[in-house]
Formats: structure tokens, sequence, C-alpha cells
């Protein structure tokens, strides 16, 4: 006799297949995430040539004090951390646990407006010291790229809000979960560009 696939007999098993191949909105994000990578790119560009070419050894120029690194860790941990439980979300709704994917997508959601939070006062605290995009080219740059990734960061939680609002009304599941791992990717992707800013902007700072 013939065996039969185990999707035919295990309604488990034909619950947990997916179409084979990237989806368009995959493929779509990932262009979207090369510009957004090289704009980046192209801002950080820009701070390195303002701070080895023409600022000289007084760095940060003026009476600017280095950027704090308290708050600066606290915001790559927070955003560092936050991607492991959408990992966990998406291999959950993947396996039809859609109790996995609420947790693990509700989970990250905090982690990314604690990360604004701590964001916030930075600002906060910048401002009052008086040191604004207006004050020079350095400031100009500093709250351009922080800015920039924390409008990111925005568009990336009301995103996963979006998710969660959809996932409690059931309308994601093991056969149509593909706007988590699409999400999934622009995340990760903002976590990994926020590595290369902490180093660029606070640690590189120091030295």
């Amino acid at each position: 006799m013939t065996a039969l696939p185990a999707a035919a007999t295990d309604p488990a098993a034909a619950a947990r297949e997916v179409p084979a191949g990237r989806r368009p909105g995959w493929w779509g994000m990932v262009l979207a995430l090369v510009t957004d990578v090289a704009a980046f790119a192209a801002l950080l560009a820009a701070y390195f040539y303002i701070r080895f070419v023409t600022a000289g050894d007084n760095w940060p120029p003026g009476d600017i004090a280095e950027p704090k690194l308290l708050k600066a860790w606290i915001m790559t941990a927070l955003l560092l951390a936050s991607s492991a439980p959408l990992v966990f979300a998406d291999h959950g709704i993947k396996n039809g646990r859609r109790g996995r994917m609420l947790a693990g997508v509700g989970v990250t959601v905090l982690l990314g407006v604690a990360f604004l939070v701590v964001q916030g006062l930075e600002y906060r605290e910048k401002l009052t010291v008086e040191f604004t995009p207006q004050t020079n080219a350095y400031g100009s740059l500093f709250f351009a790229i922080t800015g920039f990734h924390g409008l990111h960061v925005i568009v990336g939680v009301l995103a996963l809000l979006v998710i969660l609002v959809a996932g409690l009304a059931g309308r994601i599941t093991h056969r149509h979960h593909a706007i988590v791992r699409i999400t999934g990717l622009y995340w990760h992707t903002v976590g990994a560009v926020w590595v290369f800013i902490f180093g660029s902007l606070y640690l590189a700072a120091q030295l």
C-alpha cells in the first residue's frame, strides 16, 4: 500500500503546512529595508566625515558633553532582547499556537515602548542642557540619526499592535501568518541598525 502524506491522516500536520517560497510581501520588505539601511549608512557616513575630517580632535565639538552611556546601554539591551519573543511568536503561530504568538508579540511591544520611553528621557536630558538639532552639525546629525531610528521603532510597534488586534480577532492563523514573519524581519533589522548607531554615536564618541 502506498503511504499517504502525513497531512492526509493527521489534521494537525495539515494545519502546519505552509506553502513553500517567499511571498511578494517578504521581498517587498527586503527591498524597503535595503533602502532604509542605505539611508542610515549615508547618515552615519556624514557623521564620521564631520567628526574626522572637519571637527579635528575636539569631539564632541564646543562645550557639548560626551553622550552618557547608561541610557544607551539600556536602550540597546531592550531592543536586542525584544527580538527573542518575536522569534518565539513566529514559531508559535507557525505551529498553530496562537497564544504563543500573542504572548511573544505582546512582550516585544512592551520592550519597544520601553525603548522609546528611555529615548524620550534622553532627549529631554539633552534639551535641558541646550543641546538641540540647531546647536551645530553634530547636534543635527545626532538627532537626525537617533530620531529617524526612533521613528522606525514607532512604526514597528504600531505594526505589532496591528498583529495583536488581528491575532485576537482570529485573523492570523497557522495558514495565514506571513505578516508576523515580515514584521519580524523589519524589527530585527531595526535592532541591528541600532547596534551600529550605538557603536558610532555613543561608544566611539568616548574614544
